[in-house]
């Protein structure tokens, strides 16, 4: 509400025994020089109310909030002899329901656009988008959750039908994740796994930001754990700890006979320590989890997979999980705070819990504008308080604004 001088209505209180006046006054009134004078050295000080950066009754307001986020990712080599994604594989997926999955041979039915949208949908959601490389016979490719900024592909030089593709992901938060889907070369043999990690370390260091969260994860091919490549990828990347079939003990092999190690789920340094637990089917895998659909138990908890599904498919999932936090700002309705002015020179005013206000003040009541900030003032309840403390000026008037 304004006066007829254009003034915000405000309250007049006083430390020094000023009477409560709930009249506006405007800057040259004879009510506001005679308070002037009756307040002498004492500070005064006109308490006005402003939501959203104008003097108002109410209005919307922000509260900010920590959140956690726990998210999976997932290698994925899981299609059947013809390579391509038939029922086990989509059953795994719907069952397992991963919030990111790298694909490698990455094939639905005819793979026309509209065959590998349908796809998609079928075993993830509507709602995942996907980034798929394109001119290889059996292509890898990356299924997010969450918005893909951008893609692309760097080619393998060991071998012709796949390169490796690669996706921004824009996860809620400030931060992007980076992921890569690789299919090393089996029949190669260990160096040629060898120069291909090194590729990828190459076009990584090469192309995301030194301190990227990066996910490297598909069919590495790898005999053992101690091969060449995965010493490569050890180097700027993690495997501990290592995923099993059991939350403890367990095998981490992954080849369709479990008796090698084919598959990895490889994260960044900068992302080790938001390692979490994979849940799934009711249960906890604190290393993360080799899927075996012939060793879960029981797969009623993790529906519509089949016992032989795992065995249908040519590799089993890996997935690790990652829990990130980050802040979120909510819009609530919020009425303007009365404020208080009590013993010590304490200004108190009540307003949903979690809001952060900032407390201006200014000197001279002949001035309208000139508002500087004295401090930001945040409460887990409902009741704010700030005590003055910045008393060269003989006189202040005070306001509290949010946000």
């Amino acid at each position: 509400m304004r006066n007829r001088a254009g003034h915000a209505a405000a309250t007049v209180l006083s430390w020094g025994g000023l009477k409560h006046d709930a009249s506006p006054l405007s800057a040259g009134s004879p009510s506001a020089r005679r308070a002037r004078r009756r307040a002498g050295a004492w500070l005064s000080a006109v308490l006005a109310t402003v939501l959203g950066g104008a003097v108002a009754p109410g209005g919307q307001a922000p509260i900010v909030a920590q959140t956690n986020l726990t998210f999976t990712v997932m290698a994925a080599n899981l299609t059947d002899s013809p390579q391509r994604y038939e029922g086990p594989g989509v059953r795994i997926l719907q069952g397992l329901r991963p919030d990111i999955a790298a694909l490698q041979e990455f094939r639905y039915s005819n793979s026309t656009p509209a065959d590998l949208r349908t796809f998609v949908d079928l075993a993830f959601g509507p709602g995942f988008q996907f980034y798929r490389e394109s001119g290889y016979a059996i292509p890898n490719g990356i299924v997010s959750r969450w918005p893909i900024r951008q893609g692309g592909s760097w080619d393998d030089p060991q071998v012709p039908d796949r390169g490796f593709a690669w996706a921004q992901i824009d996860l809620p938060g400030p931060r992007d994740l980076y992921v890569v889907s690789v299919h090393l070369h089996s029949s190669g043999g260990a160096s040629s796994r060898a120069i291909e990690a090194g590729v990828i370390q190459s076009n990584i260091q090469a192309s995301f930001p030194a301190d990227a969260w990066v996910v490297v994860a598909g069919d590495l091919n790898t005999d053992s754990r101690g091969e060449t490549a995965v010493t490569v990828f050890k180097g700027f990347l993690s495997d501990s700890p290592v995923p099993t079939d059991a939350a403890a003990g367990g095998v981490d092999k992954t080849n369709k006979r479990r008796t090698k190690p084919y598959d990895y789920v490889l994260p960044s340094f900068s992302l080790t320590n938001r390692l979490a637990p994979v849940r799934a089917g009711g249960q906890q895998f604190p290393n993360g989890l080799v899927f075996d659909s012939a060793v879960f138990t029981p797969l009623s908890a993790v529906p519509p997979i089949q016992y032989e599904d795992s065995t249908n498919c040519q590799h089993m999932a890996v997935l690790k999980a990652f829990e990130i936090q980050y802040a979120v700002t909510n819009w609530i309705e919020a009425a303007a705070p009365s404020l208080t002015i009590v013993s010590n020179r304490v200004l108190v005013w009540n307003s949903p819990a979690g809001l952060l206000f900032r407390v201006q003040g200014r000197s001279g009541f002949d001035r309208l504008s000139g508002w500087e900030d004295m401090a930001t003032v945040g409460s887990v309840t409902a009741s704010y308080r700030f005590a003055v403390t910045n008393m060269a000026r003989p006189q202040q008037h005070f306001r509290v604004v949010c946000p």
